[in-house]
């Protein structure tokens, strides 16, 4: 994209918030964050700048503000500014806007204005997340490079990937195509979970101990479940797919990996504009409900089992998020709705209306999660609804989940990831 388009794009956004501040005489200051230094060490963790910074000033530099005068209704950018002994260990700053240094003096040309941080007032911040949530075509475009780094990751692991490998060697695998196919970092840290690991719905290499991480040798015939992303302009992309290594699925694994695929595509079709996403969530619930009641595992009529917290003993995530410069985004939700306390929800990121513009993952899964099902007290609490027999076997089987990123459009929903396959077994 032009210069002159990318500009205008980050004039229009500018506009958009200030619409939604209705202010008339205050400073309001959003700044990008410093680098973060490591403790005990002279080295520094990965710079990310603040999203809303990002969003509005369209750079990731440390140590800059973007400010905003009401009153005059004027922005003015404030970048840091190398000397010449950080030049003899770094590269220059690029050289954004005003000097930083001249901060001081330019609020004290307006000392009469109330002062705002923009994440220390939720009205400022809110109203930047609102108008993060519908993307522009910058955003777009840069939301489906993203995607196109992930395909590259994931058609190397279906070609590549087998038994007797680590899940630190397909990460490694897996990232490096990422990057290769021009993804400037990660979007988050990968998930490469097998076996019983994919019960983890956060499983990442070296969280249990940085000194000396864990990895796990895959076995034949077992469930491989990636959670992973490349990161493009900023924008990340958030996909998973879960398939058997080196042999044919069980019954069991076919069925439920087909409960989990139909779950997610009923949802991807809800993705549409007017549609209430907690009622999308909790349709997916009953899909899943549905598939572990023909299994077996479940007994009782599909919306008391929801209702009751069954289900989410199995599917206890939210069916997905909003994606944007965060693989969670800001904007999940609005102002006066909280999180509500229904078992199948708790862990809903997003509750709002869905809007064309946005863009939100749709990630159905079932999970065998022996920190829950080997609790006394929750298998005591759903004796009459949990076959505990037919689950006890599966302890160890792990999870699925099959996650897509979506842009919900005013026509047909755009499958943002919809390039990459959805293979059952792969090696």
């Amino acid at each position: 994209m032009a210069n002159s388009d990318r500009q205008a794009a980050l004039e229009r956004r500018r506009q958009l918030v200030v619409e939604q501040w209705n202010l008339e005489q205050e400073v309001v200051l959003v700044r990008s964050g410093q680098a973060l230094s490591i403790a005990g060490s002279d080295l520094h963790h990965e710079f990310r700048p603040h999203p809303d910074f990002a969003y509005l000033a369209g750079y990731g530099v440390p140590e800059s503000v973007l400010a905003y005068d009401a009153k005059a209704r004027q922005w003015q950018l404030f970048g840091p500014r190398s000397t010449a002994d950080d030049m003899v260990w770094h590269q220059p700053a690029n050289e954004i806007g005003l000097p930083v240094d001249d901060l001081d003096d330019w609020l004290g040309s307006r000392e009469r204005q109330p002062l705002i941080e923009g994440w220390d007032d939720r009205k400022i911040q809110s109203g930047i997340a609102e108008t993060r949530l519908q993307k522009d075509e910058l955003e777009l475009s840069a939301l489906r490079s993203a995607a196109v780094t992930s395909e590259a990751g994931f058609s190397w692991v279906y070609e590549n990937a087998r038994v007797g490998m680590t899940e630190r060697e397909i990460q490694i695998g897996i990232e490096a195509e990422f990057f290769r196919a021009g993804a400037v970092r990660t979007a988050y840290p990968s998930i490469v979970a097998s076996g019983p690991n994919g019960a983890y719905l956060h499983y990442v290499y070296g969280q249990d101990d940085s000194l000396n991480p864990a990895t796990r040798t895959i076995q034949k015939g077992e469930l491989l479940l990636i959670d992973a992303g490349g990161e493009f302009g900023g924008y990340a992309s958030d996909v998973t797919r879960t398939m058997v290594v080196g042999d044919e699925p069980t019954d069991v694994q076919s069925f439920l990996w087909q409960v989990v695929f139909r779950a997610q595509e009923l949802a991807i079709d809800r993705c549409r504009p007017g549609e209430e996403w907690r009622e999308v969530h909790l349709d997916s619930a009953r899909v899943i409900g549905s598939g572990l009641v023909e299994l077996g595992i479940l007994r009782g009529e599909v919306d008391a089992l929801v209702a009751s917290g069954a289900v989410a003993l199995f599917y206890p995530h939210g069916l997905g998020h909003l994606i944007g410069l965060t693989v969670h985004d800001a904007g999940g939700y609005p102002l006066g709705r909280e999180p509500g306390s229904h078992p199948q929800s708790r862990y809903l990121r997003t509750d709002r209306t869905l809007e064309a513009g946005m863009i939100t993952s749709v990630e159905p899964g079932v999970y065998f999660i022996d920190a829950i099902l080997a609790d006394p007290s929750v298998r005591q609490q759903f004796e009459a609804e949990v076959v505990w027999d037919a689950v006890d076997p599966l302890r160890g089987f792990g999870g699925i989940r099959i996650e897509d990123d979506i842009h919900v459009t005013n026509d047909e929903p755009e499958v943002l990831s919809g390039a990459i396959a959805k293979p059952l077994r792969i090696g």
